[in-house]
């Protein structure tokens, strides 16, 4: 009778175990933007280094109909950063705690978000859901706060750099009207008899669903090993990168292969690659008496043994006219048309 009862007591606290974990785990949706509301501008690393810049990033925002306020950080110098690590997370915890403001919009990628993670205050963020967006080096502020808190955050444009009508529509699309889209490069008129601006590369055909995770890939690759990584069984993995020789972008690619993530994921999208392969001051690739892999000989000896949907090329990246994408949230890809497609909208 003893065992009988003790066997009943371990499969319910199994149960609870079990359902607990679900509920830490689940996805928070952030509350959609309205004309009106105010966002907060931060700097979570690299500071802005001229006052014309920071003029029209506000201009920026406030043209989507939204009003601003200032992290405290922003005007801060200490180095190449807006403030010292604290500084800038502060403002992070802060923005989070203001009632008044309902969405945080980044002002510029470079190097130090990673910097600040140990000093955000997830519980504080898990009860205050709000947007969040930017890419590059946001990437790890992105994931970190998906991974902690179960939130949907975003990566898309940031506020000192060129908003297109192409970019602003999807934040719009995605942020206000919380539309289910379906990302697809456009097909632009060009003086030729076929289509090759902003041409996808199939790396192999079908379709895949899953959470979507990623953004650049030297951030992401920073990140592994640490707790601020989400868990990627079954996710969609995008990844994009600037700057990079093609034999950087092999090894961290690799990189991923060795830690167990690219085994993980059920597809793979990668986006642009902006002036990858040039090498120092544009001269070339490294050791370019040798020869050099290309992106698409480099993606396909990783992708391809996995036997996962895959393409090459989407609006994703370093450039103009970008996604606005749902880190987190579900999709489905396929790689053939070069779609994701949202099965949610991103925001309530």
């Amino acid at each position: 009778m003893k065992k009988i009862v003790y066997v009943l007591v371990s499969l319910w606290l199994f149960y609870s175990i079990a359902i607990c974990a679900k509920n830490s785990n689940s996805i928070i949706f952030p509350p959609r933007l309205n004309p009106g509301d105010t966002v907060g501008l931060v700097a979570p690393g690299y500071r802005v280094s001229e006052n014309t810049q920071m003029q029209y990033a506000i201009e920026r925002i406030q043209a989507l109909g939204l009003k601003v306020k200032l992290g405290k950080s922003l005007y801060k110098r200490y180095g190449y950063f807006a403030g010292t690590d604290q500084d800038r997370a502060n403002d992070i915890n802060q923005m989070f705690a203001d009632k008044e403001v309902k969405a945080i919009i980044t002002i510029r990628g470079g190097w130090g978000s990673n910097r600040i993670l140990s000093l955000l205050n997830y519980k504080l963020i898990k009860n205050n859901p709000k947007i969040i967006i930017g890419y590059s080096d946001i990437t790890s502020l992105l994931l970190a706060i998906n991974a902690k808190t179960g939130m949907v955050t975003f990566h898309g444009p940031m506020a000192a750099l060129s908003w297109t009508k192409f970019t602003t529509k999807y934040v719009q699309d995605l942020l206000f009207k919380g539309d289910k889209i379906t990302f697809s490069n456009p097909i632009e008129d060009e003086d030729d008899l076929i289509h090759t601006k902003n041409r996808i590369i199939t790396i192999r055909k079908g379709k895949a669903t899953g959470r979507l995770l990623g953004g650049s890939l030297t951030l992401l690759t920073s990140l592994l090993g640490s707790k601020y990584l989400p868990k990627f069984n079954g996710a969609i993995l995008f990844v994009e990168e600037v700057d990079e020789d093609i034999y950087r972008i092999d090894r961290m690619m690799t990189q991923l292969k060795t830690a167990g993530v690219l085994d993980k994921i059920s597809g793979f999208v990668f986006g642009k690659c902006t002036n990858c392969g040039l090498g120092v001051n544009g001269s070339g690739p490294i050791n370019s008496t040798y020869g050099s892999l290309t992106i698409q000989q480099v993606l396909e000896h990783h992708i391809l043994p996995l036997h996962i949907s895959a393409w090459y090329g989407s609006m994703i990246g370093h450039d103009n006219k970008i996604f606005t994408l749902p880190e987190g949230a579900m999709v489905t890809i396929d790689a053939e048309n070069g779609t994701i497609q949202m099965l949610e909208a991103a925001v309530k």
